[in-house]
């Protein structure tokens, strides 16, 4: 098509370079010049040139109009705001320092989920991973097929490419999404250069893993040393923790060298100005208590947008300067289809903040994490951009329950074996015990989150609104995040969003068991026990977990025993439930059968019964023998079974994660 318009744009300058040649010949053949005007020629050669000037405009104006903008995405991951233009002053960036003058900074960007997979599930389809029952990390899921953006930017012409990263937690993804999705993926290799290109790249050096290291040898070269570092005050003043952070900060600086690399391959290709461009991060950053956590270091993410100055007039705003507006990862795919003039599908559920007719800005932000690994542990948050509340669903485990991936970090084994040797002030020991069901921050002025106003008086007025306005939010949109491992429905095809459609699932009544049981009192116990006859598994999920909680805050000293061993021996109960119910009974008074039945679950290597095993404590010190017996097992998760060996003292803290040869025992324990 392109070449056909062009042809025609050819044949038109040629007619009209015919025509102005002939006139300059005509006005010097006098005689000729009278004949043919006396013969109406010279009429017909004006209303020629008129027309072929019109032809030539109407087709430049064409062609003007159907030129539409490419959009580059240039994703990091595992980085907060860790930039100059932030306010960081440890980092290096001059490549993205000079581009953010040229650009907006988005100053309140958030990624929803606090995790890769959840937080990508919901940039790929506009919808809250939790809705899509997408959000707990690395467990995947069946999705609808048409809620994938790629699709509908192939429809309307763009090519697509992805470098590389396809972590949507989805298990039924289209083939084909992207033209392109792969190592090595560009919009260089489309065939037709003139077609306008969507591409995503990205950076996995900034990623968590460069420090999930297990100690801190062999960490050069360094360009940041870790005694300038500032620490926040909830975690305590260790060298590991110094280390992981300015380890971290070089690789952000090591980061701007790749963005250099992709301008220039820009530049190059003769695209720069045609490009819009998106500079962010998958989701927050690798302090300790941020990625994978619900607050403001776990969930806030840099992002700068910069519009080439053929486009700037598409923006919808000012694009140079700082935004305060609240903006999240589900309002990515319905911004791209403002911008570039795409019908913005209705299951989508974020609202753009660029491109034309613009909506109101957002007064709250959703976000939500699900998991630790195997520990099933879910919060969902509310921000303003001052003020953040938190809601904790599973308040009988702490924040700081292990998992076997972060706590690869030296920062990480670091504090937690501070606050075993009780060398943790009563502010850095919050993370380790059982979690409080409401948190509210001033992020404007504590940005660490450190003092939980969720006491204060002046407060009490906006906690109220924001605490109705979640859970209206979580029903309106039907949050599944609340329904247990095992009870999405893992082993169907159809993708768990349909079935509680389908079935007309009461997600609802789901969502306020979960609320009743992060927040239960004695005597709520009534209400609970009805939960747990419910003919609803998941809500007799929750009223276990909501006695559970109670038990583990001191708050129900006596169990209805007979009612959890009810549960405990019913064969036909869920595996969660059960397991939930032995925990109990076991913290409660040593049960053993329930003790063996964890042991079992474990060896027949159901996904949470590791989780369960490992928050007895030395509750679990009768099975130590039998653990012992399980190391080295190749299809078990070792990581649990030393973890839990460490709490029963059987083990040393080095036994976490054992050099060979290392003897790891705990004598007094062994003795």
């Amino acid at each position: 098509m392109n070449i056909i318009r062009n042809a025609n744009l050819t044949l038109v300058c040629a007619i009209l370079v015919l025509i102005a040649i002939g006139s300059c010949n005509l006005k010097k053949m006098k005689p000729m010049n009278h004949y043919l005007k006396n013969n109406g020629l010279q009429m017909h050669i004006g209303k020629l040139f008129f027309l072929s000037v019109s032809l030539l405009v109407v087709s430049c104006s064409k062609q003007e109009k159907l030129q539409r903008p490419n959009v580059l995405w240039l994703v990091v991951e595992d980085m907060s705001p860790y930039l100059s233009f932030y306010g960081n002053e440890h980092t290096n960036t001059p490549t993205l320092d000079s581009l953010a003058k040229k650009s907006i900074i988005f100053d309140k960007a958030y990624s929803n989920g606090a995790q890769c997979s959840p937080a990508r599930s919901t940039l790929i389809s506009g919808i809250y991973a939790p809705m899509l029952a997408t959000d707990w990390h690395r467990e995947r899921r069946p999705v609808p097929k048409e809620f994938y953006y790629p699709i509908y930017l192939k429809r309307a012409g763009y090519y697509t490419s992805n470098n590389s990263k396809t972590d949507y937690n989805d298990s039924n993804r289209p083939k084909n999404l992207w033209d392109a999705s792969k190592k090595g993926a560009t919009y260089l290799n489309r065939s037709n250069r003139t077609q306008p290109f969507f591409s995503v790249f990205n950076y996995n050096g900034t990623h968590t893993k460069r420090i999930a290291t297990r100690d801190t040898v062999d960490r050069n070269p360094r360009t940041i040393h870790p005694d300038s570092i500032d620490l926040p005050a909830y975690l305590p003043d260790l060298p590991e923790i110094r280390d992981d952070i300015a380890w971290h900060y070089d690789s952000v600086s090591k980061m701007d060298k790749w963005v250099k690399r992709r301008l220039r391959e820009l530049k190059n290709s003769g695209e720069l100005e045609n490009t819009i461009i998106f500079f962010y991060s998958d989701h927050g950053g690798c302090l300790p208590r941020a990625k994978a956590f619900v607050y403001e270091v776990g969930t806030q993410v840099p992002l700068l947008v910069h519009f080439p100055d053929k486009f700037k007039h598409l923006a919808g705003v000012k694009t140079v300067g700082r935004d305060n507006r609240l903006v999240g990862f589900v309002d990515f795919a319905p911004t791209i289809f403002n911008l570039l003039d795409i019908e913005i599908p209705d299951f989508m559920m974020g609202q753009p903040f660029l491109g034309k007719n613009l909506p109101k800005p957002k007064k709250e932000l959703f976000m939500y994490r699900a998991n630790q690994e195997r520990n099933f542990i879910p919060s969902r948050a509310l921000t303003d951009g001052k003020y953040r509340f938190i809601r904790n669903f599973n308040t009988a485990y702490p924040n700081g329950t292990r998992q076997s991936y972060q706590w690869q970090m030296p920062s990480y084994q670091a504090w937690d074996m501070a606050y075993l040797e009780g060398d943790t002030d009563s502010l850095q020991s919050v993370f380790w015990k059982p979690m409080q069901p409401f948190e509210f921050y001033d992020t404007e002025n504590d940005p660490y989150e450190v003092k939980n106003l969720i006491d204060a008086p002046e407060h009490q007025e906006k906690i109220g609104r924001m605490k109705a306005n979640l859970l209206h939010f979580m029903k309106s949109k039907r949050d599944l995040g609340l329904y247990p491992w095992s009870m999405r429905r893992k082993e169907d095809s159809i993708p768990f969003y349909n079935y509680v459609r389908n079935t007309d699932q009461d997600v609802a009544a789901v969502i306020d068991a979960a609320a009743l049981a992060s927040t239960a009192t004695q005597i709520d116990l009534p209400k609970l026990m009805e939960l747990m006859e419910n003919g609803d598994a998941a809500l007799r999920y929750w009223g276990v977990l909501g006695i559970l909680q109670l038990f583990e805050h001191g708050r129900l000293p006596q169990p209805p025993i007979v009612e959890i061993t009810s549960i405990f021996k019913n064969s036909d109960e869920e595996i969660e439930s059960r397991l939930l119910a032995a925990e109990l009974l076991v913290k409660h008074n040593n049960d053993q059968d329930a003790l063996n039945y964890i042991l079992l679950e474990v060896k027949n290597n159901h996904f949470t019964a590791f989780s369960v095993l490992q928050n007895l404590g030395n509750k679990a010190k009768p099975i130590e023998k039998e653990l012992l017996l399980l190391e080295n097992h190749p299809k078990l998760n070792q990581f649990y079974i030393r973890s839990t060996l460490i709490n029963t003292g059987y083990y040393g803290y080095q036994g976490l994660f054992p050099k060979k040869g290392e003897n790891v025992g705990c004598q007094e324990a062994k003795s």
